[in-house]
């Protein structure tokens, strides 16, 4: 699509950048753009961001394994890792045409449990970016270019915070910034107890401006709150029961 004459300019001046470092890159205007914008429309700290990229998927062979089947990724049945983290891009769409990408974070949510040893938490931390992927291909289909999170947290509580849930967690959020960036329109957590406090207290620090001001989370002593928000989102026939 057409950018508007400023991110046009940023746009050429990072692919301009890129060129004069001898990668030129031949990406679509919108994913020029993203990089661009995720550092302030500052060229060389674009290309900085976008040459790392690059070769990080290449490394990873991302182009290539995204076609796999989630198990190949996972390594264990795609049921397992639904047991623990529930998780499906519903195919409503909210009001603004973006796909909504539901997820429970609830009491089952044990990533210890899930992941054992250190080649699970890796194996898991792989799938994030095939999963990201996935979502891509559906913000084609859509014509869009963000998604949307929402969260249910009911259940969720402090005891299923330990080493290995802060390593995935923090390698998602890495993974995210880095390599997906402008992808996320929203996040909303609802349903949340009083002490996720403590873990958005820890995982904001991981999160620029930008992203943590998209971040919504309603407490679940507050139902009228997340329906009102929910319905603000999307039209009630685009959500799940």
């Amino acid at each position: 699509s057409r950018a508007p004459p400023d991110a046009e300019t940023a746009v050429a001046e990072l692919r301009a950048e890129m060129a004069r470092r001898g990668s030129p890159i031949d990406l679509p205007t919108d994913d020029v753009l993203r990089f661009a914008k995720a550092r302030k429309l500052n060229a060389v700290k674009a290309a900085d961001m976008l040459q790392a990229d690059l070769e990080w998927r290449q490394a990873r062979r991302v182009e290539e394994r995204r076609d796999e089947p989630a198990e190949d990724i996972l390594g264990k049945p795609i049921a397992a890792l639904q047991q623990v983290l529930p998780h499906v891009c519903s195919p409503g769409v909210d009001k603004l045409g973006r796909p909504i990408i539901f997820k429970h974070f609830g009491g089952q949510c044990s990533f210890s449990r899930l992941c054992p040893d250190r080649e699970s938490v890796d194996r898991l931390c792989e799938y994030n970016w095939w999963v990201n992927e996935q979502y891509c291909k559906r913000l084609a289909a859509l014509g869009a270019e963000q998604w949307v999170v929402v969260i249910d947290a009911k259940g969720w509580q402090p005891g299923l915070i330990d080493r290995t849930a802060l390593r995935v967690l923090k390698s998602m959020a890495d993974t995210d910034a880095d390599h997906y960036p402008e992808r996320l329109g929203g996040l909303v957590v609802v349903n949340a107890p009083a002490s996720l406090a403590l873990v958005w207290r820890i995982v904001k620090t991981w999160l620029d401006e930008k992203t943590k001001a998209k971040v919504d989370i309603i407490s679940s002593s507050d139902p009228k709150r997340a329906t009102e928000r929910l319905h603000g989102l999307a039209a009630p026939d685009q959500l799940p029961e």
